[in-house]
């Protein structure tokens, strides 16, 4: 989908040309197209509020990206993509290991020269006049807490990814977001098996516990679209994301079933 953002009316005196403000209604329609286009074809989406200076670039750019092109359409011809949140009480979880840390504390107090001084594990001796003592343990002791809850995320997290991977082609998870943001996973899905995929986050969705999901999707598959390099027209403008911030507020109750 391709749009002219140039207002002639808003060319100033110099002969430059003045960008038209983009407000979530462009946003919006853009997307819908976009939906409206990949009910039938398999389409590449093009970032939103990509620009060029003259639709002799657009050319230039669909010929030196030729291949890449085909080989994207080849490679993700009738898949599309959905998103999955995974929001997990990471600050309940961290209070615990670390009143966990606390209850079992394995220093011991040991002399040495006639001094006391503290064991924090077996291979380092701090002395308790030692003015890096208190700055070392506390550093210790974030360490420990910092791994045991990255490693616990980690087996949760691959529990939920071996359940959704057995419905998709291909993913894309990004682990630990804030404390409490699980997990961000996007998941790349054949379209006869969009039901499937959407029945497992049911399923997963009404399982007992703490972990709580967001949904969203069918979409096109903005994220698996794989470039030998970055075209210099993709530019950062004030308000380029406004449409993945607008896809990651859509649930599965918006959108039609398959």
């Amino acid at each position: 989908m391709a749009s002219k953002l140039i207002d002639p009316a808003s060319v100033s005196r110099s002969g430059v040309n003045q960008i038209k403000e983009i407000n979530r209604d462009d946003v919006l329609k853009h997307e819908e197209v976009v939906e409206r286009l990949m009910e039938n074809f398999t389409v590449l989406p093009v970032r939103f509020f990509t620009t060029f200076n003259q639709e002799e670039e657009v050319l230039v750019m669909l010929k030196e990206y030729y291949q890449d092109f085909k080989e994207n359409l080849r490679h993700l011809r009738n898949k599309v993509e959905f998103g999955i949140k995974v929001i997990w009480p990471g600050e309940t979880i961290k209070n615990r290991i670390i009143e966990a840390s606390k209850k079992f504390n394995p220093s011991t107090t040991l002399r040495i020269n006639g001094e006391r001084s503290r064991t924090i594990n077996a291979n380092v001796i701090i002395p308790d006049n030692s003015p890096g003592k208190s700055f070392a343990k506390e550093k210790f002791e974030n360490y420990k807490i910092d791994k045991e809850f990255a490693e616990e995320a980690d087996r949760c997290i691959a529990f939920l990814d071996d359940f959704f991977s057995r419905f998709a082609a291909e993913k894309k998870l990004e682990k630990l977001k804030s404390d409490n943001l699980l997990l961000n996973a996007y998941y790349l899905v054949e379209k006869e098996k969009q039901r499937d995929f959407k029945e497992a986050f049911e399923r997963a969705k009404n399982t007992p516990g703490d972990l709580k999901y967001l949904f969203s999707g069918p979409w096109p598959p903005y994220n698996f679209i794989n470039l030998s390099k970055k075209p210099y027209c993709f530019k950062d403008f004030e308000g380029i994301d406004m449409l993945k911030k607008e896809m990651s507020n859509r649930d599965l109750s918006d959108k039609e079933s398959v």
